[in-house]
Parts: C-alpha cells; structure tokens; sequence
C-alpha cells in the first residue's frame, strides 16, 4: 500500500474561513448613488435587471446577467440610472491572521457564467434553514475561485513561527486597543523584545499596528452585521470614549460609524 499526504496544504486550507458579513436582494430607483470609502470587506453582485456604474481607479458598468467582484479596499463612487436589481455579498476571505486572501486583486473584476443558478440565492434571503446556507457559502466559495481562475489571481498562506502564532490567538481573544506588548509576551512566555522583532519580521508592522487594524476591521464587521450602538463598541474594544473612536474609525473608512452604517446595506 502507497500513501501519498500533503499536511503542508492541508494545515494552510484549514487556516482559511470565507466569512459572509450579510447577503440580500435589492430593488434600487433610478438616481441611487453614493460613494464608498476603502471598505475592509469584498463584494461580490450578480445583477439581475437593469445596470450600474462605478468609478473610481477604474471605471466599470455592471451589467444584467453577470457576475462582479469588487476587492477589499477600493474605493468608488457609484450610480445607477435606471431600476436594477441585484444580489449582493458582503464577505471576506481571510487566512488565520485576518489577512485578506484576495489583496492580489486590485480592481473590480467581471464572471460570465451560466453554470449557478443564481434564483438560489433569492430563496436564501427570506429561508432560515441551515443546510441552505451552508450550500449558499459553498456556492460563494465557487463564485470567488472562478473569479481566482479566470483572472489569474493568486493566494498565499503565510506560515509563522510558533511565537508569533501563539501572539495571534492571543490577541483575537483579548482584542482591545488597551492591550500592550508587555501583555502579550507575559502571556505567551516572551520577551518584549522577542514579540518585537520577529511581529516586525513575520508581518511586517508593529504589533500595535496590527491591534489596531483588527480592532477597526471588526468594530466594521459589528457595525454590519449587529445592532450595537457605537458607545458599546467603542467599549467593548477599550476606547477612551466614542469620540476618538469615531475619529480613528473614520481615518480608516472615511465616514464615521453611523454613516458607515447607514449605507451598510450597498
């Protein structure tokens, strides 16, 4: 008996979770428009009727019948003039150190397929059952790799060094802006010094730095996806108080809280 096993690829593939923020239908009139400022998550759309534009580093119509990735980050105006409808999916997919796989891909891109039957998604707006939603993501899962294939675009799992994989878990489950490095390297057995300088190595940013960008990347995801006030999640990640949350979250997303969630729903 031969066996052949790859425990490389499989620890990477098991570091991965595609996470669906929100998904729904929209009816829009014609005259919708707005503007959307470095968002922390991808879209993805089908539309189904009628067309909208979006401008930004690069200008792209939205036609009926197809399918559309807009990457984490871009930022763009956007305009319909007529009635359009359209599936929409707020989502990230993200290795274990919250890192987005699809940063390779820059500008919206375009998927032409009739292989998914996108009436499926409409039943899963409106149906709680489980077992739909678990094929809903699965279907998401192969919308993005089609994307991946067709435009070529590559992902990589990064592989840390058990210092800094034990300084990851820890700080997602002691996430806050009160957090310091010499928490940390106590509880994982390290020296300041240490967690410094391979954190810098390995991710290429301070371990404050990175404290910040996951407590802004998920004071968005609660903004989204719950009904928290902008008080209890300023609390909740140790802010001094909502004002400089509201400023520090608007320096990342370029509106405040509230109007992020306004317009959470594009």
């Amino acid at each position: 008996m031969q066996i052949m096993m790859n425990p490389e690829l499989c620890k990477s593939v098991n570091r991965i979770s595609l996470n669906l923020l929100t998904f729904g239908f929209a009816t829009v009139d014609p005259g919708w428009s707005g503007k959307v400022m470095s968002p922390g998550f991808s879209r993805l759309y089908h539309i189904s009727k009628g067309s909208f534009s979006i401008t930004g580093e690069s200008n792209l119509l939205l036609e009926s019948g197809k399918w559309y990735l807009i990457p984490a980050g871009y930022s763009f105006d956007f305009e319909s003039s007529e009635t359009m409808e359209h599936f929409f999916f707020h989502l990230k997919l993200c290795d274990f150190d919250e890192t987005d796989l699809l940063k390779n891909c820059k500008v919206p891109l375009c998927l032409e397929t009739d292989n998914i039957d996108a009436s499926f998604f409409e039943k899963c707006v409106s149906d709680n059952n489980l077992v739909n939603g678990l094929v809903l993501r699965q279907a998401v899962s192969e919308i993005l790799l089609s994307f991946l294939q067709e435009h070529g675009i590559s992902v990589s799992s990064e592989d840390y060094s058990p210092l800094i994989y034990k300084a990851l878990v820890y700080i997602k489950q002691n996430l806050s802006m009160q957090l310091t490095i010499a928490d940390i390297s106590q509880n994982i057995f390290s020296s300041k010094s240490a967690l410094t300088k391979h954190f810098r190595k390995e991710l290429s940013m301070s371990v404050n730095e990175y404290i910040c960008n996951l407590v802004m990347s998920e004071a968005e995801r609660l903004l989204k996806t719950t009904n928290m006030s902008v008080l209890d999640i300023s609390q909740k990640f140790g802010f001094s108080d909502q004002f400089y949350f509201s400023r520090k979250f608007r320096e990342y997303y370029g509106v405040s809280p509230r109007e992020y969630r306004r317009n959470k729903a594009l």
